[in-house]
Parts: C-alpha cells; structure tokens; sequence
C-alpha cells in the first residue's frame, strides 16, 4: 500500500494510502527501500557494478571518441561500432532508463561516497549517504558535464555563471563534473585518489577521469558475475559490487 500511495500521488496528486502510515513507518519504508536497493544494484550485490558497466563504457568511448567494436559487457557492439547508430560527435547525449540503472552506474563508477555499511537498526543514522529518496526519485537525472577551461586549475566560484561555446581552442582544459539531480556528485571520492585534487567545485581533469576509470571493466567481472558457475551461500557478505572466483 505504501507503493501505492507513491505511485498515486505522482500519477494523480493524491492518494488516500498515504494518510495510513505514521511518519515512522515512512521513514521505515525509506530504509526499507534503501537496503533492497543496494543489496540488488549497489556495492551489496555481486552484479551492482557490471549492471552499470555498459554505460560506463560508452561514457569512457564517448569521451575518447572511440567506437566499440567488440563488447564483453552488456554494450550492444553492433549498435557502438557504427558512428551514424553510436555518434561521437554530439554536444548534447541523451540517454533514458531506469533509477535502478543510476544506482548500478555509481557503483561501477566507484564513487565509493555511496558505499556504506547500511544498517538494518531503525532509524538509521542521520549522516547515511545511500538514500534514494534523493539520488533516485521518479525522474531522477544523472548529468555528466564536459567542461573547458582557460587555465588547467581553475578558480572556483560561488555564484552562478553560465558560458557556452563548442571551441576547443578557447577552452583546452578540460574536465569532468557530475550532478545528481542538480546536487554536485563529490567525485574525489572516486577509489584510487586521482580525482582528489582538493577542488570544491566537484571538477576532475577529464585526463585523471579516465585514468579513475581504466579498471571500471576488470572490476565489473561482467562474465563471472552474471554467467559464471558459483554459488553465494547465507554467510557470504558482497560489500564491492562484484565477484571473483
């Protein structure tokens, strides 16, 4: 009924479920939500990385403006190794799916600013990043931004500034930012340091972006995790979104 009540208030602008549940019981349902998820598309699962990995990869070719011609992942090569379905020249993608997708594509990502020893005690603690309420409601966006630059450290600013121009040679710096849902994705959190520059910004050279990213696909373990022959017994405990034998 509590889904219900979600899907009828978006769908309708109301609905008489909501009003069944206590506020603790919402909260319950919110850690509820959070604890499946990440055990089904997250760090908890041995498949939470190689469910987003094929978006990585395409993110990682579009950057470099490569094509992919042979895919062991969930890419579909045929589509990726042609520029007129796979284009490499665009100012602007668009590529639509589902929230269960976002929380996959983090975790193949490795912004480990997500990976969390979620506890199971209710109320979980105030300070738990891993909460979908906010980085997945319905029409959740994930933006990744090219940015050029004048200097190769820029200077951050706090207010508003909004500049477009497709000119490489104004620009030569570049770098990489994430929003999510307009929140900036701390991406010196990415496993290994090479985004950690100390920047307030949330910028990463696009140069130290790839390099965060050059083992995304080992990680991912897409071969074993999702055809491999092994068995996940009670005791065993995913806490890296990925499997090895």
């Amino acid at each position: 009924m509590q889904r219900l009540c979600v899907s009828e208030y978006v769908a309708l602008g109301s609905s008489d479920f909501c009003s069944l549940f206590t506020i603790n019981e919402w909260r319950g349902f919110e850690q509820a939500i959070n604890l499946a998820y990440y055990n089904t598309y997250a760090y908890g699962n041995e498949t939470g990385r190689a469910q987003g990995i094929g978006y990585v990869q395409e993110l990682i070719a579009r950057l470099n403006h490569q094509l992919i011609n042979i895919s062991y992942s969930s890419v579909n090569s045929t589509l990726d190794s042609s520029e007129i379905t796979f284009p490499l020249d665009q100012l602007f993608y668009l590529d639509m799916s589902h929230d269960n997708t976002i929380a996959s594509v983090l975790t193949a990502l490795s912004i480990d600013y997500f990976r969390e020893n979620l506890s199971k005690i209710f109320p979980p603690p105030s300070n738990q990043h891993y909460r979908l309420s906010r980085m997945t409601p319905f029409t959740a966006r994930l933006i990744i931004e090219k940015i050029g630059c004048t200097s190769s450290v820029p200077i951050a600013i706090n207010s508003s500034h909004t500049e477009y121009s497709s000119s490489p040679v104004l620009k030569p710096y570049k770098f990489i930012r994430m929003k999510l849902n307009n929140g900036i994705l701390p991406l010196d959190t990415i496993r290994g340091g090479l985004c950690s520059t100390g920047r307030t910004d949330g910028l990463c050279s696009l140069d130290n972006f790839l390099a965060s990213q050059t083992n995304a696909s080992v990680m991912a373990n897409f071969n074993y995790v999702c055809f491999g022959n092994y068995t996940i017994d009670s005791n065993t405990i995913i806490t890296d979104g990925t499997l090895f034998a």
